[in-house]
């Protein structure tokens, strides 16, 4: 890539992505985590150089979800997920080994990568907050069931 009108256009691919993985985010159900997950996975393949050949595979805890035609002998770029400061997965984005090697990356791929594992740990840290409330709330109402008379009218 040499131009520089080439250069705007996968930075404004880029920022694209961003910003469709942080309205996912934030419209994501909890209780419906796969499916945002490979919202982020689809998204991430259209933000790269090479869009048409582009896979992604996502795994994190239980989930685990890719692209169409995600091999596991693509050559590719990896960012870790962590969860509460422990990596629980990873996020991968490969062209075919046959066709491209590591040097086909950009290097503003790798940064876009690491900010989207970054954002899909953050999602799985407040899916481990709600769980974790809703647990309480239920330990918390069991525990005080009977303890205080229902008054009726």
């Amino acid at each position: 890539m040499t131009s520089v009108e080439d250069k705007l256009k996968e930075r404004v691919k880029e920022l694209t992505c961003l910003y469709e993985v942080t309205s996912i985010i934030v419209n994501s159900d909890y209780d419906q985590l796969d499916a945002s997950l490979e919202a982020i996975a689809y998204c991430l393949k259209r933000a790269w150089q090479f869009e048409n050949v582009t896979e992604v595979f996502l795994k994190t805890g239980d989930f685990q979800v890719q692209t169409d035609d995600y091999k596991h002998d693509m050559v590719t770029l990896v960012s870790k997920i962590k969860v509460f400061n422990k990596v629980e997965g990873e996020v991968m984005v490969g062209y075919p080994s046959n066709k491209y090697t590591l040097d086909d990356f950009l290097v503003e791929e790798q940064t876009l990568l690491n900010n989207v594992a970054l954002d899909i740990g953050n999602l799985i840290e407040r899916k481990h907050i709600k769980d974790s409330e809703e647990i309480t709330r239920r330990q918390i109402e069991r525990a005080g069931y009977g303890l205080f008379p229902t008054i009726k009218f």
